[in-house]
């Protein structure tokens, strides 16, 4: 993605989190890290979404959905100890999604200048340890995209760590649906006022995919 909507995105939600609570990780993250120090890639450029990761779900206020699209809304269940906010911004036309701090990494965030705007950021290491963690969990039944390998193989490379191989039947990039139709368990399950779905077919017309 380019800086322009990279930025034009972030200034819209930044005002809708608490700042302290959140920072950026992904492809966005890894981005900015390489192209500081390694002149790699200009900031954000090569990340299609844009991830971060907060304390809790309530770092996300509702008054989000004044500005984005609610593409999905996780609270933790019964089997299913995580929360995630999937926005879609109409006006960038990004995905965005807020998920756990799984690894307590936020306290080691520190703050950068993306595209403009000072916003917290993982430190590579923790990056990396996040990519580790996604590329321990794939299979042949649950391949993940290579995206995260490729991603790893930088980051280990800025951190001064080896990273292993991964078998090619454990890769494939990620599939996602044109289902208007699609129904998502866990946020039927999450339903509540203050983050109401948006209608697939709006999320289609926005991002391509639902």
């Amino acid at each position: 993605m380019s800086p322009e909507r990279l930025h034009a995105s972030l200034s819209r939600l930044l005002p809708h989190l608490d700042y302290a609570r959140i920072a950026l990780t992904g492809g966005v993250a890894t981005g900015l890290h390489l192209g500081a120090r390694c002149g790699e890639r200009a900031p954000g450029i090569g990340a299609g979404d844009v991830d971060l990761v907060a304390a809790e779900v309530d770092a996300v206020r509702p008054t989000v959905t004044g500005d984005f699209l609610v593409s999905h809304f996780h609270l933790p269940q019964p089997g299913y100890a995580k929360f995630l906010v999937q926005l879609a911004d109409p006006g960038s036309r990004l995905r965005i999604d807020i998920f756990p701090d799984s690894l307590n990494a936020l306290h080691r965030a520190g703050g950068m200048d993306v595209a403009g705007i000072d916003v917290r950021v993982l430190n590579p290491s923790d990056l990396l340890d996040h990519k580790l963690a996604t590329l321990a969990k794939a299979s042949a039944a649950d391949p993940v995209d290579p995206k995260h390998l490729d991603d790893a193989r930088r980051l280990g490379a800025l951190c001064g760590r080896a990273i292993s191989a991964l078998a090619a039947s454990h890769l494939k990039p990620d599939e996602y649906t044109r289902d208007v139709g699609a129904i998502c368990l866990r946020c039927e399950a999450s339903r509540c006022d203050a983050f109401p779905l948006a209608p697939k077919r709006e999320i289609l017309e926005v991002l391509g995919y639902v």
